[in-house]
């Protein structure tokens, strides 16, 4: 049996920020659990794309803003991955620009079914308690959903219901509520894909 692949991807303008730190937790605890992972820093992907944003220049999408560039080799990558994680910061109540810019550029997946499927969940960090992350993980779910995404909560089969996804706030080092939550997300991935 091949080994199982995650990839995280830190939507936030910040290398080493919250959601940086949320996704190598989250990545140690899935690499214990037996599964491959990879973290991917978006920002770095669409500075190296013709257009950052989709500017929808054809339909259906021809690719030709990100062929041959990392933002290709990411969406590739998603696809040819088990499981994703998506993190992004609340900028205004909801995800950043980078991570919209991300699904934006998933119209040519899309259109071939190549996320359809595959199980992803949401993370958000925001500067307070309530400072948007339910709204913003809800915003990201609508677009995995568009894409065809399975879509995954911090609920188990062991240990019962659970959220959304992983809300924290700053700092998330010190946010035990979100780790928890990172673990049972984890297990869930592993009741899924294991």
């Amino acid at each position: 049996m091949s080994t199982k692949k995650i990839t995280l991807i830190n939507a936030s303008p910040h290398k080493e920020g919250n959601c940086a730190f949320m996704l190598k937790y989250a990545s140690n605890k899935l690499n214990l659990l037996g599964f491959e992972t990879e973290i991917i820093f978006l920002q770095d992907a669409l500075f190296d794309a013709k257009h950052p944003f989709c500017i929808s220049c054809s339909s259906p999408c021809n690719q030709n803003c990100y062929k041959g560039t990392k933002l290709e080799d990411i969406l590739l990558k998603i696809e040819n991955s088990d499981g994703v994680i998506f993190a992004s910061p609340v900028y205004f109540g909801t995800m950043s620009a980078q991570a919209k810019c991300l699904f934006d550029k998933t119209r040519a997946f899309r259109a071939k079914n190549a996320y359809t499927g595959k199980v992803a969940c949401a993370f958000a960090s925001g500067h307070s308690l309530f400072g948007g992350q339910e709204a913003t993980i809800k915003a990201i779910h609508d677009c995995l959903l568009t894409d065809g995404f399975t879509i995954i909560g911090s609920s188990s089969k062991e240990y019962g219901a659970g959220s959304f996804g992983v809300s924290s706030y700053n700092n998330a080092k010190e946010d035990k509520n979100a780790l928890s939550k990172i673990d049972l997300i984890c297990h869930r991935f592993y009741e899924e894909l294991m």
